[in-house]
């Protein structure tokens, strides 16, 4: 049966859907036969149940593109065109832009270059998902983090835990729901069905059961003001009818965290839709005029698209790489001097008016409360007092010893991660860039380090390069094309401060979590 929810439309055959996943195998040879089992069964279906096969069309077309393996994408291309003659009207493409609004399709890393450095990861995640995704090829730029980043996502829907997959699917679709992410709500609610699910559910958080009504305080309160959860919270969630363990609460914030996050960087690097979601094909001519956005907001057009990187802010790649090879610049001898730095900066990004998040949200049927807005940290919170290293990792690990080390590991790559790069220029050391990134994006969250100079911050990022973070950190569903097209940086950099802005907000607002539940 085909279940209809407001954000996609899914039906799924089980035998088919069976034969769709037995091509996640690296033996050439039974691929071989999978495809062969397909397309005979496919076309007999076509000629006796034509509606049936219809439901099957998006993913046969997602495969005859997107996969790593040429032989599946050569044998579902040649079913489609099979299909098309038999009378039978196939589906295409929507974007013609690849995997990414904002970052060209031949930059982007191609799933099927055997002699690519991340060519193995591709194809693990396709032996694992029976699908590459658009964020982990765009991610495919930073192979070295893409690997635990990988490890994190599937652990947390699919790997050990007191929570039952769909439960950990439907924690996810609410956690998106929070900055308007319809790309990341489309694929969990894929999992959640595929989990086993209860359809109803995706009709809106009304039809769940009461114990996941119970988590939208602190889905709200995580993703727009992380300072202001506390102890009281996560007592109260142990307490009474339906009540959550310690344990099946640290499992959902993890969740909650990583998908608040996540959908930042969906949202900051302009992500299409799966081409197997019902926005991101279509029965009409193909590259449509008008694309439905991973979000409800207006997508570029295809005029806006096609400008060049060099209608970005010429002034930003030079002024950055100015100051990085200068001395630090402003720097805070003094701890009360710090301690003003940190403070003028919030004051600063607080009186933005670009930082007011649009009320619309066309997944409001998720939320309990879907007018909740951002407001600015009133009070600094001292990142020592519960910091990652000290604190969130041992704590987090009394919980889950096997995701805190995953965790513990990809904070320190991404931490770590240079290629001595930046834009054209060679030998250049950009840790006070990657640093300012970092302690800027867990400032804007309200966490404070007595031990690094916020002096940095003010010297080294222009204020259009700080506004650019405020937005993409605290409402991302507001960013455009024109706040990533910044000039002289590679794309490969780009996302490269996407990810590092992901994970800084990921560690501070699951140490908030934890400090809680501590």
């Amino acid at each position: 049966a085909v279940v209809s929810t407001q954000s996609g439309h899914y039906g799924r055959d089980t035998k088919v859907e069976d034969m769709f996943s037995k091509l996640a195998t690296e033996d050439e040879a039974e691929r071989a036969i999978v495809i062969q089992d397909i397309q005979q069964d496919i076309k007999e279906l076509a000629s006796t149940e034509l509606d049936s096969v219809k439901l099957f069309l998006s993913t046969i077309l997602r495969l005859s593109q997107r996969s790593p393996f040429d032989d599946i994408t050569h044998g579902m291309k040649q079913l489609l065109q099979q299909l098309e003659g038999l009378g039978l009207q196939v589906p295409r493409i929507r974007f013609r832009k690849g995997p990414s609004f904002y970052i060209p399709h031949d930059v982007v890393p191609k799933l099927n270059d055997t002699s690519s450095e991340v060519y193995h990861l591709f194809k693990n995640a396709f032996l694992n998902d029976a699908r590459v995704s658009h964020m982990v090829q765009v991610m495919g730029f930073h192979p070295a983090y893409l690997s635990y980043w990988i490890q994190t996502h599937h652990y947390l829907l699919r790997g050990p835990g007191q929570l039952p997959k769909y439960f950990r699917a439907y924690i996810g679709i609410l956690a998106s729901c929070r900055h308007h992410c319809l790309y990341s709500v489309n694929l969990l609610e894929r999992e959640f069905l595929c989990f086993g699910g209860p359809p109803t559910w995706l009709q809106g958080i009304q039809y769940a059961p009461r114990k996941i009504q119970r988590l939208s305080t602190i889905n709200d309160i995580l993703c727009n003001s992380p300072w202001a959860l506390n102890n009281h919270h996560m007592q109260e969630l142990q307490q009474g009818a339906d009540c959550w363990s310690r344990q099946e609460l640290s499992q959902a914030l993890t969740i909650i965290c990583h998908f608040h996050a996540l959908t930042q960087f969906i949202l900051g690097c302009g992500l299409t839709h799966e081409i197997d979601s019902s926005a991101g094909h279509t029965y009409g001519s193909s590259g449509c005029s008008t694309p439905i956005k991973t979000s409800p907001l207006d997508a570029p057009s295809d005029e806006e698209s096609s400008l060049s990187e060099k209608s970005g802010d010429p002034i930003l790649f030079d002024d950055i790489y100015t100051r990085l090879m200068q001395e630090a610049g402003e720097t805070s001898n003094s701890e009360e001097l710090n301690h003003q730095h940190f403070a003028d900066l919030l004051e600063q990004q607080s009186n933005r008016e670009l930082l007011q998040m649009r009320k619309s949200n066309a997944l409001s049927h998720y939320l309990m409360n879907p007018d909740f807005q951002y407001t600015v940290a009133k009070e600094m919170i001292h990142g020592h007092e519960f910091d990652w290293e000290e604190m969130g990792f041992p704590v987090f690990r009394g919980y889950n010893t096997e995701l805190a080390d995953i965790l513990d590991e990809k904070f320190r790559v991404i931490q770590s991660l240079t290629y001595n790069t930046m834009g054209k220029r060679a030998n250049v050391d950009t840790t006070k860039l990657r640093e300012s990134v970092w302690y800027f994006t867990q400032q804007l969250l309200g966490v404070y380090f007595t031990d690094f100079d916020y002096g940095l911050v003010k010297s080294m990022l222009p204020d259009n390069f700080k506004d650019y973070i405020s937005v993409t950190v605290l409402t991302p569903e507001k960013l455009q094309e024109d706040n990533f097209r910044f000039t002289g940086f590679t794309y490969s950099e780009k996302v490269h401060f996407s990810l590092i802005m992901m994970e800084s907000r990921f560690q501070a607002t699951f140490c908030y979590g934890l400090k809680a539940l501590d």
